[in-house]
């Protein structure tokens, strides 16, 4: 016996016109999807692509082009990149992102979610220091950042910013143990579980009942090789 929900969504004259809705909808969808679970993406990158989900919903809302299931959608989406949202300002997305309003919050989370590894440790008055030496370089080439995008026709990533920050307090002897530990530990922050479902994955079809007498160093190396088959001799 058929449901007579379906029945009627095939039945009705109507039932077409919400097809292509939800086809419309669900495109919106697997586009943001496929760019938050690529392998390697950052928090960041999926709350850029969770932000222009937001704004298309928005407009198409506004048509009344949107369906009235995907506000749920859209705030489990929200979910997922709550997280990132303590880290945000290492983005660098604006000016007077390093501050020190900002960034308080981020060593009690690592301080907190990571007591098993010593090395991560973050010291609040270091930090406070460095969050300050930090802003003032960034503010005071924020402006020639902007003229370079512009005379260049390219975009300086955050990345290349703290890279640039980092190379600066290097050649001052201006030590940051600790801004540092936060900025590697923000861009690590995965954007989706994909790339660890991968590997688990990959795993499972080498490690199989037949093959259950591999050493773990072995099957180790045989992830190592499988994951990255795709880098360069130099990148490996």
């Amino acid at each position: 016996m058929c449901p007579s929900a379906i029945k009627n969504l095939f039945t009705d004259s109507t039932g077409e016109l919400y097809l292509w809705l939800g086809h419309g909808q669900l495109a919106l969808f697997n586009k943001a999807i496929l760019g938050m679970e690529k392998d390697s993406t950052t928090a960041f990158e999926v709350a850029e692509a969770h932000k222009a989900l937001k704004r298309n919903l928005t407009e198409r809302k506004a048509s009344n082009f949107i369906p009235m299931g995907a506000k749920d959608i859209y705030m489990n989406l929200d979910e997922h990149v709550r997280n990132s949202v303590n880290f945000s300002w290492v983005n660098l997305t604006k000016t007077n992102a390093v501050d020190w309003e900002n960034a308080k919050t981020s060593p009690e989370i690592i301080n907190s979610s990571l007591l098993e590894v010593p090395d991560m440790k973050i010291n609040n008055c270091q930090l406070f220091d460095e969050v300050v030496l930090a802003k003032e370089y960034f503010q005071s080439n924020w402006e020639q950042w902007k003229q370079e995008e512009t005379t260049g026709d390219v975009i300086i990533s955050s990345e290349e910013k703290w890279l640039r920050l980092f190379v600066h307090f290097k050649a001052n002897h201006i030590a940051a143990p600790n801004l540092i530990k936060i900025v590697e530990y923000a861009f690590c922050l995965p954007g989706a579980s994909a790339p660890v479902e991968r590997v688990f994955s990959l795993m499972n079809n080498a490690w199989t009942d037949d093959r259950g007498l591999m050493k773990e160093s072995t099957v180790k190396g045989l992830m190592t090789c499988k994951i990255n088959i795709g880098l360069a001799c130099e990148e490996f």
